[in-house]
């Protein structure tokens, strides 16, 4: 019986790639706390960021506003969308075909998450 292991570099490629999005969120938010973890499985790619509230985001989960907190983070993707492609495409030299993201505010949880082009030009 065989098993399929991870993809060769493969724990190069996921700390690249969380590296990058930590880099994003930092950027933007001027918030350097935030951690992420990055699993590859076969041409999908999720990136799950933890503590990713800045102080002032924080502040207004805090006074009931988590749906402004969304709000801005989606605008945030929005904007911010072609780098967080561009970063994985770089990383993995394949490039990405669909990109999701998902926020909670509490607790402040992103998953980003990538469809790259499968190896065999389908799609």
């Amino acid at each position: 019986m065989s098993t399929v292991g991870p993809p060769p570099h493969y724990e190069e490629l996921t700390r690249a790639i969380s590296a990058a999005m930590v880099a994003l969120y930092a950027e933007v938010y001027d918030h350097r706390r935030t951690t992420a973890s990055t699993f590859i499985n076969g041409d999908v790619v999720v990136c799950i960021l933890e503590d990713i509230l800045c102080s002032s985001e924080q502040e207004l989960v805090a006074a009931g506003g988590s749906s402004e907190v969304i709000e801005g983070r989606i605008a945030f993707q929005a904007d911010r969308e072609d780098e967080f492609c561009a970063a994985v495409e770089r990383v993995t030299r394949r490039r990405v075909v669909a990109f999701l993201s998902g926020n909670q505010a509490s607790p402040g949880i992103a998953c980003e998450l990538f469809f790259l082009q499968p190896l065999d030009g389908a799609l």
